[in-house]
């Protein structure tokens, strides 16, 4: 084949961009530990909804997870090279979450009235190879529960979430990035849905 033909030149390019990937993605400690730090950003102007005898709530976090590894590095070739830990405390981190989504909603925090019973069963980013850019993706998995005093339960659903986005390089920063987007989206999406908002203001 004519080395200087339309086809060959594609095809060098193609061999170019993906060695250019794979060395980027390789590239950034890919075998040692990765640290991420987890955190959640509330929208600040949700509206004021609890009534004046909307009961006090607590928030408990169970974390059921089957490991506290949030995710993998993986070099050029898609081999998973090192495990990405964090080094906030995950089930802490979303208690705060939701404690701070109930203050900002004009809820009371405390004992006494109504609880939000949470078992985290999944937190994990996966990082995956493309032609020319990686993707990080995230997923978390919870069920969330609410209780009134007597023990009943006025409010029980499984949450799932995701967030993707295309990468150039595996990094924590990037797993951190998809970790925390995921977390944000699950809990916004339980502070959306109707049944659960009704839930906290039975006495």
């Amino acid at each position: 084949m004519n080395r200087n033909s339309p086809a060959a030149g594609a095809r060098s390019v193609a061999v170019r961009a993906a060695a250019l990937i794979a060395m980027l993605l390789i590239s950034g400690c890919a075998f040692t530990t990765g640290h991420v730090q987890l955190g959640y950003q509330p929208d600040p102007a949700v509206a004021k909804i609890a009534r004046p005898d909307s009961p006090r709530v607590a928030v408990e976090v169970n974390d059921k997870r089957p490991t506290q590894i949030v995710g993998q590095k993986i070099n050029g070739f898609g081999m998973k090279t090192a495990d990405v830990i964090s080094d906030s405390d995950v089930p802490k981190t979303l208690e705060n979450a939701f404690e701070t989504e109930l203050t900002n909603r004009g809820f009371t925090l405390g004992t006494g009235g109504n609880s939000i019973a949470i078992r985290l069963s999944n937190l994990q980013n996966h990082f995956t190879l493309g032609f020319f850019s990686g993707e990080s993706t995230a997923n978390i998995g919870m069920d969330v529960a609410v209780k009134q005093p007597s023990g009943a339960v006025v409010f029980d659903k499984y949450i799932t979430a995701e967030s993707q986005k295309s990468i150039e390089l595996a990094s924590p920063e990037n797993a951190q990035n998809t970790l925390n987007a995921a977390i944000r989206d699950a809990v916004v999406k339980v502070f959306n849905d109707d049944e659960f908002i009704n839930a906290l203001q039975k006495p």
